[in-house]
């Protein structure tokens, strides 16, 4: 889980004056399409270091417990190995706040697929460095504001099961390859890693462990793409849950969010 709440929204615009009869300036037309190249693949550079900053909150309430809250926190830099654009690899280090720091090789393929030192994995974070297709689908050729296109997540995620989502054109800004886009989706079932039972402290104080249900989860935030790396995400999800424990029945509700930002980083 490499996890940013900052929405950027920049406009296009350029106007050109005829001096030579002093004619009235005309506003030339916005670019309406822009390829989505310039958005999502990266563009990296060997020895250039990346770094971001992230966090994940996760929260479980309801009318006959007391709420229960897990948090992780941590920051991640990355320095280019080898800059190809679909599967760069870099040297990673990992440090999550009330650990020791990790490093090891990773490559990040945009198609979800991974590695970090000896070990393949499909990527299913939520966020991370880069763009990934397993996430957000195959966006079109081009793109103007206000675009939408759907992505149908095929497997369990970190904040999602396989399910459907839109993703929405929010903002371009094409002079600096930089796009925002908001993410809304549904799922059914559990999370890929999530919780199975959750250890709840009733209304007359005892501790039980309990079984946990899921409903049907609903998820939207914000991020914004430059040049491929993710500058600024945040996403939230909630969901209806069901817990039981022998005669114990309790209903009750799911939150879970993740924060994401570049940062410099350290040379």
């Amino acid at each position: 889980m490499k996890i940013r709440l900052f929405i950027c929204a920049a406009f296009l615009t350029s106007v050109a004056v005829n001096q030579a009869d002093c004619q009235t300036p005309k506003t030339k037309p916005l670019k309406k399409n822009t390829g989505k190249q310039m958005f999502f693949t990266p563009n990296l550079t060997k020895g250039q270091k990346l770094a971001n900053i992230y966090s994940r909150a996760i929260a479980y309430s309801g009318d006959d417990f007391t709420t229960v809250v897990f948090r992780v926190s941590g920051s991640s830099t990355y320095e280019v190995i080898d800059n190809n654009p679909a599967k760069p690899s870099f040297k990673e280090t990992d440090l999550y706040d009330g650990r020791p720091a990790s490093t090891g090789v990773s490559i990040i393929g945009l198609d979800g697929k991974g590695s970090y030192g000896k070990q393949s994995f499909t990527n299913t974070s939520a966020s991370g460095l880069l763009f990934s297709s397993l996430i957000w689908g195959n966006p079109p050729a081009n793109l103007k504001e206000g675009d939408t296109w759907q992505a149908d997540i095929a497997q369990p995620w970190e904040l999602g099961g396989a399910g459907k989502q839109t993703v929405k054109v929010i903002a371009i800004d094409a002079k600096h390859n930089t796009i925002t886009l908001l993410r809304e989706g549904i799922s059914e079932s559990f999370y890929d890693g999530d919780r199975k039972q959750v250890e709840v402290i009733t209304k007359d104080n005892k501790k039980v462990k309990m079984d946990l249900t899921p409903g049907t989860s609903h998820w939207s935030g914000y991020t914004t793409f430059k040049d491929g790396v993710v500058m600024a995400d945040e996403l939230l999800v909630t969901r209806p849950i069901s817990l039981a424990s022998d005669s114990l029945h309790f209903s009750g509700n799911q939150r879970e969010y993740i924060l994401l930002n570049a940062m410099p980083a350290e040379k």
